[in-house]
C-alpha cells in the first residue's frame, strides 16, 4: 500500500478497531504497510472503534496552547535517538494536548469522546510516522490487555497448525532461532518481538504483532539476502571480532522483513504448539534438549501495560485500565496451558539441521 487513496480507514487487530479520517491529500501508506503485516486494514469506518483519529496537516487549533509550561513526557524512550520521542503535555478540561519536540507534531486526545486529532507538517516524514506508529501501538496494547490478552516478549514461528514461541532475554538468540526455523525447517514468520497469548477452551492461542525485529550483525551475516538488501558486506568484514555483540543490532521494518521471508497473513492466530528457549553463543555445534517445568522461564517475559494500581505505564491515559484481576486470571490460565506443552532449550551456535525437533525432540547437531 504505497499510497492511500481514500479518506477513511479502519485498522483491526484482535479486539481493537481504530478509525482514521485523513484530511486533504494526506497518505498513511507507509504506516499501513507497517501495521498491515498483522492488522486488517479496510476502507470505511467502524461504529465500535476504540478511537476516531483525524490526521491533518498544520491544524491551527493547537496555536493557543502554551506548551512551554507543559509537562515533559516521552511517547517512547529508546537507546536509539531516532526511536526516542520526547514531548510536552498540557491538560485542558477533558482534552490532553501533546507537542512532539523533534517533529512539531501535535496531538489532542479526548478519551470521553473517543477522539484523537493529529497535526503534523509532514516535513521529517520518518520521525513523524514514528509518532503515529507509537500512538497506535499504545492504544492497541492497552486495549488488548483490558480484553484479557497476555503480551509476551517473544518471537514466534508457525508450522503445520501450530505457533512456536521463542523466548529469552536480549541477545539470547530469539531472532536467530526464528530465522533458522523459517529458512531450515520451512516455518512461516509469525512475530518478531511480541507475541499475544490467551486461553480458549483450554487451549493456548497466539497472535503475532507488528514491530521492528532487532537483528544483530552476526545473525544477518548468515543470510545472503539480508546482506545484499542492506549492503552489509563491508561492515561485516570490519566487525569480525565483535560480530555477535548486541551492539550491532539494528531495527528492520516489518514490511521489509515480510517482503523477504514467508509470513502468516494479517489477522492470523493459531494454537501454541511449543516453546523454545535459546542460549546461543559462538560454537561449532548446536544442542537441543527438552525442558521440564519451563513456565518459570516464561513468566519474566510477560509485559504489562498497567501497574498494580491500574495506572498506565505509558504517556497517556486514553485507554483506562479494566479489571486487573481479569488479566491476572488470564496470566494464570496461560501459565497452566503452557505447562503441558513441550519446551526446548537450544545452546551453541543455534544452527539447525533438517530434523524437525519440535515433532520428536530430536537432538540436532551441525
Amino acid at each position: 500500500m504505497a499510497e492511500t487513496k481514500a479518506n477513511q480507514y479502519t485498522m483491526s487487530f484482535l479486539h481493537s478497531e481504530l478509525n482514521f479520517n485523513l484530511e486533504g491529500s494526506i497518505s498513511l501508506g507507509s504506516i499501513f504497510d507497517f501495521f498491515g503485516t498483522h492488522f486488517v486494514i479496510k476502507e470505511g469506518t467502524s461504529h465500535n472503534a476504540l478511537a476516531h483519529i483525524t490526521v491533518a496537516k498544520n491544524d491551527d487549533s493547537f496555536n493557543g496552547i502554551d506548551f512551554a509550561k507543559g509537562e515533559e513526557v516521552y511517547l517512547r524512550k529508546s537507546a536509539s535517538d531516532f526511536f526516542t520521542i520526547p514531548a510536552k503535555q498540557v491538560r485542558l478540561g477533558e482534552t490532553v494536548y501533546l507537542q512532539c519536540s523533534k517533529t512539531d507534531t501535535y496531538i489532542a486526545m479526548n478519551a470521553n469522546k473517543r477522539t484523537i486529532v493529529i497535526s503534523t507538517p509532514w516535513e521529517d516524514v520518518k520521525r513523524e510516522e514514528l509518532v503515529l506508529i507509537e500512538l497506535i501501538r499504545d492504544l492497541v496494547l492497552k486495549n488488548e490487555e483490558n480484553h484479557g490478552v497476555v503480551v509476551l516478549h517473544a518471537t514466534c514461528s508457525y508450522d503445520e497448525g501450530r505457533a512456536n514461541l521463542i523466548i529469552g532475554p536480549k541477545g539470547a538468540g530469539k531472532s536467530t532461532t526464528l530465522l533458522e526455523l523459517v529458512s531450515k525447517l520451512g516455518h512461516q514468520f509469525m512475530s518478531g518481538d511480541k507475541t499475544f497469548l490467551w486461553v480458549k477452551e483450554g487451549q493456548l492461542h497466539a497472535s503475532g504483532w507488528p514491530d521492528y525485529p532487532h537483528l544483530g550483525l552476526g545473525t544477518l551475516s548468515k543470510y545472503p539476502d539480508f546482506v545484499g538488501k542492506f549492503g552489509l558486506s563491508e561492515e561485516i568484514d570490519a566487525a569480525q571480532e565483535t560480530l555477535w555483540s548486541t551492539d550491532h543490532k539494528r531495527a528492520i521494518p516489518p514490511d521489509v522483513f515480510k517482503s523477504m521471508i514467508p509470513h502468516v497473513p494479517a489477522g492470523f492466530t493459531a494454537p501454541v504448539g511449543a516453546f523454545i528457549y535459546p542460549k546461543l553463543e559462538p560454537s561449532a555445534n548446536s544442542e537441543i534438549r527438552q525442558l521440564q517445568n519451563h513456565v518459570a522461564f516464561m513468566v519474566p517475559h510477560i509485559e504489562r501495560m498497567f501497574d498494580e494500581e491500574g495506572l498506565a505505564k505509558q504517556w497517556n491515559e486514553f485507554v483506562k485500565p479494566g479489571r486487573l484481576d481479569e488479566i491476572d486470571t488470564m496470566i494464570e490460565q496461560c501459565k497452566a496451558a503452557a505447562y503441558v506443552l513441550p519446551a526446548f532449550e537450544i545452546t551453541g551456535s543455534g544452527i539447525l539441521t533438517s530434523h524437525n525437533f519440535l515433532d520428536g525432540g530430536v537432538i540436532s547437531y551441525e
